[in-house]
């Protein structure tokens, strides 16, 4: 599944380097957004408005580990003028390189759905959760503790202590499930059940590292996966599950961020790139009868997607290092 903190060593490492490289130019896409600090998964409200979780620039605090972290991790709000406010200021951003802050938002009529990643140090208290926030107050109504379930059932059979969700999804039952690549596992919260793991992959397999989760028009659940370093070309896949069994994988991917699966069930994937001493650029693909199709390649360090009423995709790039990550759109229609 993932070699916890070996990955987040490694990770950190691994975009040390790249970030050391030029910006890669775009292939093509506008750009709808920039000057976004590490943005990373997104979502749209009933009016159009598009959410963006921003992993932050960590800051000048300091972990018992000595890891840097800072409050400047946040929630955006881009109008479809492009117009951008802060909706949801000051969460933890930890660690340079590789920010972990806030991954993942759901919007409601009264509510902001936030997931917030790891930290190695457990008394930094609003990390490794999913937070509900009163959309009017600001307010926390509810905390979802996603460490301790790790912490005592240990998922992956991997004793490193780890739990990073990054991605979420309402199920059809109205759940949300949470892809949480710290240990290597799904788990799934409601407000009737509480937590737990809806599924997980043993680390000492083939790694695959659980990083994007999306529900098909038919309620099939779909799992997208990063792998553990030196994430291998070809090394990743899809997984669509369906009545609790595995049902179909879609093979031959290179580190899937993040997964959408639209209306008439097309499959798209963000694939972060082919790492060789740095990342090269990644790209945005489509699965058609089975075969990976690209949708837009080159891009720098693209991370999540989202679609737009009029089937307009939104994909976040330049996603780790300095706060110049962008918004771009690709015109599907």
């Amino acid at each position: 599944m993932i070699v916890r903190r070996g990955f987040g060593l490694m990770m950190t490492l691994a975009l040390a380097v790249v970030l050391a490289l030029p910006t890669v130019a775009q292939d093509a896409g506008d750009v709808f957004a920039d000057g976004l600090p590490n943005p990373r998964n997104m979502s749209f409200d009933s009016d159009g408005n598009l959410y963006v979780a921003e992993a932050g620039v960590a800051g000048a605090q300091m972990t018992a580990a000595e890891d840097p972290y800072g409050a400047s991790a946040s929630v955006s709000v881009i109008a479809p003028d492009g117009t951008r406010d802060v909706v949801v200021a000051g969460l933890i951003s930890y660690r340079e390189g590789n920010p972990l802050g806030a991954h993942d938002i759901i919007v409601t009529d009264e509510s902001y759905w936030v997931l917030l990643g790891e930290t190695a140090d457990f008394r930094i208290p609003f990390t490794h959760a999913l937070v509900q926030l009163d959309k009017d107050t600001g307010r926390v109504k509810t905390f979802v503790d996603l460490l301790s379930l790790e912490l005592e059932e240990d998922p992956d059979n991997n004793p490193n202590e780890q739990s990073n969700a990054v991605d979420m999804a309402i199920a059809p039952d109205g759940s949300i499930t949470i892809a949480n690549a710290g240990c290597n596992c799904l788990m799934s919260w409601s407000a009737e059940a509480g937590l737990s793991v809806l599924a997980a992959w043993d680390f000492a397999s083939d790694n695959p590292v659980p990083t994007s989760v999306a529900y098909g028009p038919d309620g099939d659940l779909y799992v997208g996966f990063l792998t553990g370093f030196p994430f291998p070309q070809g090394g990743s896949r899809i997984e669509r599950w369906s009545g609790g069994e595995l049902a179909e994988t879609y093979e031959g991917l290179t580190a899937v961020t993040s997964l959408l699966v639209t209306d008439d069930g097309t499959i798209y994937a963000v694939e972060l790139g082919v790492f060789d001493q740095g990342w090269n650029p990644g790209r945005v693909i489509m699965i058609q009868d089975g075969n990976v199709v690209p949708v837009l390649e080159d891009l720098t360090q693209p991370y999540g997607i989202a679609q737009g009423t009029d089937g307009t995709l939104y994909v976040s790039t330049n996603t780790f290092g300095a706060a110049d990550g962008q918004i771009i759109t690709i015109p599907m229609n």
